[in-house]
This record gives C-alpha cells, structure tokens and sequence, in this order.
C-alpha cells in the first residue's frame, strides 16, 4: 500500500489521492511523503522508475551493522531507524527505512508502528507545514525519542511498585512483571545506542538541511539522557531480582527448617516402633499386657524430651 501526503497551514498533512499525478505534486508541492506499507510489486516498480527506489533484501533490512543501515548516494540519503513496539506478551524494535530524494521522503514499514500515528495526529492538530524532506524524518525520530522516554518513565513506576510487593507475596506473577520490564528496558535501550550511531553519521552529512541537523543534534541530547535512565533501571532491576531471589531463599530454608523439625520430633517414635517390630522372639514387654502402653509412652516421653531440648536451645 502506498500513501502520498504533503503538508499545508490550512490543513496540516493532506493526503494525496492520485499517485499517477506524482509529478504535477512535485511541481505544487514544497515536500511529499509517500509512506509505504508492505508494497506490491507494481508499487516498488513505479517508486523504482521515478526515485531510483529499491527494497532493500530482508537480510539487510534486519541487520544490526550501521554500514547495512545507512548509506549517502550522490543525490539521496538511506537510512533504517528501528521503532519499539510493545504489546502485553512481547517488546520488539520494527525497522523502519527512510530514504530521503530531493523534496521527497519515501519511508518503508511492514507493520503498524504507533510512532506515525502519532506523528500523523500530531501535524494535523497544530497543521505544521515543512520546508524540506528530512524535516519529516527527524519530527518523526523526535516522536520516537518522546515514546522512548515515556516507556522508560513507566518502567521505573513499575519496578517501585514491583519493589514494594515483593515483601509481601513471591509469586510467579512478579517474576513475569520483572522478566518482561527486563526485556522492555533492554530493547529501549538497543534502540536508543542504534539511534545515537545513526544520528551521529546523520548529523555529517551534506545532504541533510542545516535546520535538521540542530534538531538531530537535540534528538542525540535527549538519547544521551536516555541512555543513563536504561543504566540506571539496569541495575534496579538486578537489585529487586536480588531481593526477591533472597526472599525466596528465606522461604524455602524456612520450609526446610520445618520439615526438619519434624522428621526430628518423630525419628526417636519411629526408631522405638522399628525396634518392636522385629521379628525377634525375645523383646522386652513382647508379650506384656500393658506392652503397647509402655512402648506409647516411651515414643511420648522421647519425643516431648526432645522437643523441650530443642525449646531451651531456643532452635524452634
């Protein structure tokens, strides 16, 4: 599917409905973003035969190498950014590819990312206009920077009231809450280390307006602040999973400790039932009437002995 929008004061960002007249809208138009969602053929054909615009293979768009992720040719820019998207089960980073052409910026996607929504909204509420193409991108990058930081806000509420529980109950719930805010910060900050890389090339390069280049150069203040915010819930994260490891651990020698007591309290009965239990001819009180109450007595008597020895020794 392929989408074409350009940017107005009286509207903001207006879609444009006829691709095939792509280049009288270049002749009216300050910029265009033709935003791209899982193309067809045919659609990759025509962005080919008139921006010089090519897929790039899958292998490479999911490369983590910054050379497979940026590349500056002698009239456009390529650049893949990857975006968070998080659901309740799982968190993880779509790419996104940005190729910027003259007044045109072409972006790439596969899936739904929140990040243009928000952008789309966002230019239509205060009807933002642009002068050039990659002011498109980094308004978009700034949206994404701004999410980021929003997740990274949650996180650290979530793992004060995960701290804050963990004294009360140790449950399998916690552990999930933990392992998924583990994952989320882990991601974030993937995300935040590949934007820092990307920027810092971006900001160098001749291609790019001096007008958005200041604003990359603020995007890459904020991912440094960012950045510290990943390390710090980082190491929280590692704390409250150290407590509540410790906490576990309290439990189960507290368990323990239990069952030892009891297998102590009834090892000396057991050991005096044993003993009458043989097959001997000969036992003491065998064949006594009252042989069943003394033996009784004698597990009752050990048995309290040892559990007042154990009182005085303060062990229980």
């Amino acid at each position: 599917m392929l989408k074409i929008y350009t940017f107005t004061s009286e509207e903001g960002l207006k879609k444009l409905e006829r691709v095939q007249e792509i280049e009288n809208y270049l002749s009216r138009y300050k910029v265009l973003w033709i935003d791209v969602r899982q193309p067809s053929e045919k659609e990759l054909k025509f962005l080919y035969e008139k921006f010089g615009f090519k897929e790039p293979p899958k292998d490479e768009f999911e490369d983590i190498e910054i050379s497979s992720r940026f590349a500056e040719g002698r009239d456009h820019i390529y650049v893949i950014f990857s975006f968070i998207i998080q659901s309740k089960e799982e968190v993880y980073a779509e790419p996104v590819l940005f190729f910027i052409k003259g007044k045109v910026l072409i972006t790439l996607r596969y899936r739904r990312i929140p990040t243009f929504g928000m952008f789309k909204d966002f230019v239509r509420k205060r009807k933002l206009t642009f002068n050039f193409s990659d002011q498109i991108m980094a308004q978009i990058l700034n949206l994404e920077v701004e999410r980021i930081g929003n997740r990274l806000e949650i996180i650290g509420k979530r793992i004060r009231s995960i701290r804050k529980r963990i004294f009360e109950e140790q449950s399998p719930e916690i552990i999930k809450d933990l392992a998924y805010y583990d994952e989320l910060n882990l991601t974030l900050r993937e995300s935040i280390n590949e934007k820092q890389r990307l920027l810092q090339k971006l900001v160098r390069s001749t291609r790019l307006s001096t007008v958005t280049k200041r604003e990359l150069k603020l995007i890459i203040e904020d991912l440094n602040s960012l950045s510290d915010y990943t390390t710090i819930y980082m190491e929280k994260i590692d704390s409250v999973q150290e407590s509540l490891l410790g906490l576990i651990t309290i439990r189960q020698n507290e368990a323990a400790k239990i069952f030892a007591l009891i297998a102590t309290l009834f090892l000396p009965a057991t050991l005096i039932a044993s003993i009458y239990g043989m097959n001997f001819e000969y036992i003491p009180f065998l064949h006594n009437k009252f042989g069943f109450w003394i033996s009784l007595f004698f597990m009752v008597s050990v048995t309290g002995g040892l559990l007042y020895l154990l009182k005085f020794k303060k062990l229980i």
